[in-house]
C-alpha cells in the first residue's frame, strides 16, 4: 500500500509529490492527460518567488510594469523594480514534475481517476490508465486535480462558489513594449474581471476572464484591438476564485485550484498552489509518522496555508467582488484618482503580484473615499 496518492500533476500536485518523495514516502502521482503540462490553462505570469521554488528554465521574458487601459481610452503605467517572469507554462509544469520523479515519485500519465473512497484504514482509488481499469490503495490522498476535482466531489461533495471563465490565445503579434503587461478593464472587454496582453517575445498571450461564462464572445470583440489571423493556439478554462471553507478530511487534503486556493483579483494560482502543496506535504509528513490521518490531525494543514495566504485571499475576494460591480463610469472616475503622480508612485512602491491587496490597502489608507466615490458614479 502506498503512503500517498496525489491526483493531478500540475504545479501544486507535482510540488507536494516532490516534497513527500524527498522525505522518503512512497508517492504515486496520477495525471489524467497524456502529457504533463497539456493542455495549457494559464498565462504563465509569476513572481521570482515561484521560480525560486522550482528547478526550471521555463522563463521566456521578464516584465517590470503594466499599462492599464480604462474604458474611455485613458491609461496609466505602473512599474516596480522587482521583475515578473513570463514563463512557458507547459515547460514549467514538466520541470516541477521532473523534480518529483527525480525524488522518487511514481508518475502515471493518462490515468483518469474514476472514484475515491475513504475507508477507516486506507484510501481506495479507482482509475483508468491507457483504457485499463486499475485500483490503488494508499494511506492518504491529495486532491490536486483542479476545478473539476474528482477527489473534492467524492470526498467533500462540494463545488467552487465563485468561478471565472477564461479564454486565451497565443498570438503571433509582437508588442512594442516587451517590459509591460497590458491590462484592460470595462464592460467592452470583460464581465466582472479584466483582459490582458502579455508580451512573450515574438508571441503575445492575449486573453480575458469573465465572472460566470461567455468568455469567448467577449474575446472576439477584444481581439480586434490586435492584428487579425495571427492565432497560433487556443487555451483557457475555468478558475475558482473563492477557497473552500474546509480543505481537509479523513486521510484527504485538497490543494491549489481543487481547493479554490487562487488569487481572486488576478486568477493566478501557481504561487498559492505551490504554497498549499508545501503545507500539505508538511502536514502529511507528521500525520504519516504518527499514523494519525484523522480529519482532526489533518486540520493543521488548513491552519498552515491560511496563516500564509488566508488574509490575502480574503481581502482579494472582497476587492474582486467590489470591482465586479463597477461600470465604465466608475472605472473612469477611478482613473482620475489613480493617474496622479503621487498615487502612481505609491502603487510602484507597494505593488506585489503575489500580494495585490497591499496596493489596495495602501490606496484606501491614502484616500478611503476613493472606492465609494467611484461606486457612486454607477454602472
Amino acid at each position: 500500500m502506498r503512503d500517498v496518492i496525489v491526483v493531478g500533476a500540475g504545479p501544486s500536485g507535482s510540488y507536494s509529490s516532490f516534497l513527500l518523495s524527498r522525505r522518503g514516502f512512497d508517492v504515486a502521482n496520477l495525471e489524467e492527460h497524456m502529457e504533463v503540462g497539456r493542455p495549457v490553462e494559464c498565462t504563465g505570469l509569476v513572481s521570482r518567488r515561484v521560480m525560486n521554488m522550482a528547478k526550471t528554465k521555463s522563463a521566456v521574458n521578464t516584465v517590470h510594469g503594466a499599462q492599464v487601459f480604462f474604458p474611455d481610452g485613458e491609461s496609466v503605467h505602473v512599474r516596480k523594480n522587482e521583475e515578473t517572469i513570463v514563463m512557458d507554462r507547459d515547460q514549467f509544469d514538466k520541470d516541477v514534475s521532473a523534480m518529483a520523479i527525480s525524488a522518487g515519485t511514481d508518475l502515471r500519465i493518462n490515468s483518469r481517476v474514476i472514484s475515491v473512497k475513504i475507508h477507516p484504514d486506507h484510501v481506495q482509488v479507482r482509475y483508468r490508465q491507457d483504457g485499463n481499469l486499475r485500483e490503488e490503495k494508499a494511506r492518504a490522498i491529495i486532491g490536486a486535480d483542479g476545478i473539476n476535482s474528482r477527489v473534492r466531489k467524492d470526498v467533500f461533495g462540494s463545488v467552487p462558489r465563485r468561478i471565472v471563465s477564461c479564454y486565451q490565445v497565443d498570438s503571433a503579434v509582437r508588442l512594442e513594449d516587451q517590459d509591460s503587461v497590458q491590462v484592460f478593464v470595462g464592460s467592452k472587454v470583460s464581465r466582472g474581471f479584466f483582459a490582458w496582453a502579455t508580451p512573450s517575445g515574438d508571441m503575445t498571450k492575449i486573453g480575458l476572464g469573465n465572472v460566470g461564462g461567455g468568455a469567448k464572445s467577449y474575446f472576439d470583440g477584444f481581439n480586434r484591438r490586435f492584428p487579425a489571423n495571427r492565432i497560433l493556439g487556443i487555451n483557457g478554462g475555468a478558475i475558482p476564485i473563492a477557497y473552500l471553507r474546509k480543505t481537509y478530511s479523513d486521510r484527504t487534503l485538497l490543494v491549489g485550484d481543487a481547493a479554490g486556493i487562487v488569487k481572486p483579483l488576478s486568477g493566478g494560482g501557481i504561487y498559492t498552489g505551490m504554497v498549499s502543496g508545501s503545507h500539505a506535504a508538511a502536514t502529511l509528513e507528521r500525520a504519516l509518522e504518527s499514523d494519525d490521518l484523522s480529519w482532526k490531525s489533518l486540520s493543521a494543514y488548513q491552519k498552515g496555508w491560511r496563516s500564509d495566504l488566508g488574509r490575502e485571499l480574503w481581502i482579494d475576494g472582497l476587492v474582486q467582488r467590489f470591482f465586479a460591480m463597477l461600470g465604465d463610469r466608475s472605472f473612469n472616475s477611478m482613473y482620475r484618482f489613480i493617474s496622479r503622480p503621487e498615487i502612481i508612485g505609491l502603487i510602484n512602491r507597494t505593488g506585489d503580484i503575489d500580494f495585490p491587496s497591499r496596493v489596495v490597502l495602501s490606496l484606501m489608507a491614502r484616500n478611503p473615499w476613493m472606492f465609494l466615490s467611484a461606486f457612486r458614479h454607477g454602472r
